[in-house]
């Protein structure tokens, strides 16, 4: 697979370019005064997929290149890295604003039919968003296989020491990250995005590009645990999600269907909802 990333792109983490600082107003002591505060960026990614725009993304920069792999991972236009033939990542300015632009060669024998047609837009607040039919997605989701047992004193010390894994949003208050963890709580991989799905999305693109197994991982989410969220990580193959705040119905509902585990730990609690069996002691 051939990757070309521009300057911009592979310093993002670095530069500042993840963040915008602004000038604000707050009401201090019965007085209006000014102060900066530093905001998120946000900017469109448009993924070209063998010379046709498939999808415009509203993301942060950071591990531009493990996003687009991962959102094709998840979206079921790929099954592995390898068949991504050729991935360029480039920036340019079309009617006054940068986009990020993300050309993509897949082999026309690994691409799958769909029944969609046209480009659409993803935004971070609902991956689901502009799919004519989520359930072609679904297609390509199987039940997750792994024996693996987690403790849940490793997930809730984990979940106490998140934050040293999110520089942005401790820069901003205003972004989503994803971790990924193996069951002695080390550090395999994580990632931050102003959208929750974005920042699974890069996780999952980065243990596929480095080939990480995912039946012992256990997958971490600062967000709430949705339908989608609950595919991707079938999709991908890890047994166990673990979301800060409370799931869906749906999200429960998917996580017993797809064999997986599926825990919160909102607010100093804790609760299992499916296939507890995997949690140590119960």
């Amino acid at each position: 697979m051939s990757i070309k990333c521009d300057k911009f792109l592979s310093e993002a983490m670095t530069t500042g370019e993840i963040y915008k600082t602004v000038r604000s107003f707050t009401l201090t002591n019965e007085r209006i005064t000014p102060i900066w505060t530093d905001l998120t960026v946000e900017v469109p990614l448009e993924i070209v997929i063998n010379g046709k725009s498939h999808v415009l993304i509203m993301f942060t920069p950071g591990m531009t290149r493990e996003l687009v792999v991962g959102f094709l991972f998840t979206e079921g236009l790929i099954n592995r890295a390898e068949e991504i033939e050729s991935l360029v990542i480039s920036k340019h300015q079309k009617d006054g604003d940068m986009i990020i632009e993300a050309d993509v060669r897949i082999s026309q024998r690994f691409l799958p039919v769909t029944n969609s047609s046209g480009k659409r837009v993803s935004y971070s607040s609902c991956g689901i968003c502009g799919t004519e039919n989520y359930h072609e997605m679904k297609q390509r989701v199987h039940r997750v296989k792994s024996r693996h047992r987690f403790s849940m004193h490793v997930l809730l010390a984990l979940s106490r020491d998140l934050k040293r894994f999110q520089p942005l949003y401790k820069r901003t208050g205003g972004s989503h990250a994803a971790f990924l963890f193996d069951k002695d709580g080390n550090d395999i991989q994580n990632a931050e995005d102003m959208g929750r799905h974005n920042a699974v999305d890069k996780v999952i693109g980065a243990v596929m590009s480095k080939g990480i197994t995912t039946h012992d991982k256990m997958l971490f989410s600062s967000g709430r645990a949705s339908l989608e969220m609950i595919l991707k990580t079938a999709r991908a193959g890890f047994p166990l999600f673990v979301a800060m705040s409370r799931p869906t119905s749906r999200a429960v509902e998917a996580a017993k269907y797809y064999n997986i585990t599926l825990v919160d730990l909102a607010k100093n609690t804790n609760r299992v909802y499916s296939h507890v069996r995997r949690i140590n002691g119960f």
